[in-house]
């Protein structure tokens, strides 16, 4: 015969049988909060030293928060100043940092673990790792520049871009396009900044890399240009043009195309490896645009002699100038080495090249 009388279970039974329920869901909104709480940045102006073979060498890191979760790094070195960049690839996982020059070969890499005020980690440049710890002093140093962003113009054919404009007194400043291929787009992003500390407005358009001049190209780039002008921090009197390597013929000729043209153009590296392909500069030098060719002497990727001639004689000489860097890798930089006392040399910008522009331009 079927019980239908209920069960009676005990009031302490059904709160063990229960318990089980409750202890999973205060462990599962723990874990959940713990797993959504912030980290800690470790913002700050950290101050130190890296040393190698007995050499010191002073070292300043900035950190800030940029946007809320996003950490912005700079490097200075106030013994050696034309060697401070603005930290690329920047990863924070707490309490570990990484973050780079954004160089294609070669540069400078950090990697530090957060230790209340201290940073501790290992830096690199080229071949040489040494161990470091720098201090917490303070809030971080505002940035020498600031970002904004100038909207596309398709009426003038001309991209979104993002400006690099120098904090300073200064209501207007000669502006400079640095254009580039996606390989190369981190070295560029590193010269647009280092520019922009030294009071010039810059902005990087990647391109697409061709033989020869693309008027798909050219218009973009002189669109760009024009694009400069509308920019409320530019001189509209000093804009010029930027290019490196092989991309310099697709877009060098676009100088030439808006009304005015540009006020000058700067050449880095470019090779040249036949009369026919110096043409295209041709056009600069008939335009009477101020050129500025700067050659590593040791960047294997080129033949920075032979480039260098071929160039000059496309050019002429009357508005134009050719730098060769002795000793100067693909990055303008030479390396390190001991001297004839034993006493090791960081690697550092080849000689006069960081002023370089700023002096040509004066």
């Amino acid at each position: 015969m079927r019980n239908t009388y209920p069960v009676w279970i005990p009031w302490w039974y059904r709160r063990v049988a229960w318990w089980p329920a409750w202890a999973w869901l205060l462990t599962a909104c723990t874990l959940d909060t713990e797993k959504k709480a912030p980290a800690t940045l470790p913002t700050g102006h950290y101050e130190g030293q890296v040393s190698y073979q007995g050499t010191e060498l002073r070292t300043v890191l900035d950190l800030r928060e940029a946007r809320p979760g996003q950490l912005q790094a700079d490097v200075s070195f106030p013994d050696m100043p034309d060697l401070d960049f603005t930290g690329a690839n920047l990863i924070y996982t707490e309490p570990q940092l990484r973050f780079d020059e954004g160089l294609p070969t070669g540069g400078i890499d950090v990697t530090a673990v957060q230790e209340g005020d201290f940073l501790r980690g290992v830096f690199s440049l080229d071949s040489v790792r040494v161990d470091f710890v720098w201090v917490r002093r303070g809030q971080p140093e505002a940035r020498a520049y600031q970002q904004k962003q100038l909207a596309a113009q398709p009426r003038l054919g001309a991209p979104a871009l993002t400006l690099l404009v120098p904090n300073d007194t200064v209501s207007q400043h000669s502006a400079v396009a640095l254009f580039t291929d996606a390989a190369h787009k981190g070295a560029t992003t590193a010269r647009a900044a280092q520019l922009a500390r030294q009071g010039f407005l810059t902005t990087v358009i990647t391109v697409q890399p061709t033989a020869v001049p693309d008027s798909a190209t050219l218009q973009t780039a002189a669109a760009v240009l024009v694009a400069l002008r509308r920019a409320p921090a530019t001189d509209t009197t000093r804009i010029g043009l930027w290019v490196s390597g092989s991309t310099a013929v697709a877009v060098a000729p676009a100088a030439t195309l808006p009304k005015p043209t540009a006020a000058f153009v700067v050449l880095e590296n470019v090779p040249i490896p036949s009369n026919e392909e110096a043409k295209p500069f041709q056009v600069l030098a008939s335009q009477r645009i101020p050129v500025l060719a700067l050659y590593a002497a040791a960047d294997t990727s080129l033949n920075a002699a032979t480039s260098t001639s071929r160039l000059r004689a496309a050019l002429g000489g009357r508005r134009s100038t050719l730098r060769t860097f002795p000793k100067a890798d693909a990055n303008f930089r030479v390396p390190g080495s001991l001297n004839s006392e034993g006493k090791w040399t960081w690697p550092q910008p080849a000689s006069g090249y960081v002023e370089a522009i700023r002096q040509w331009r004066k």
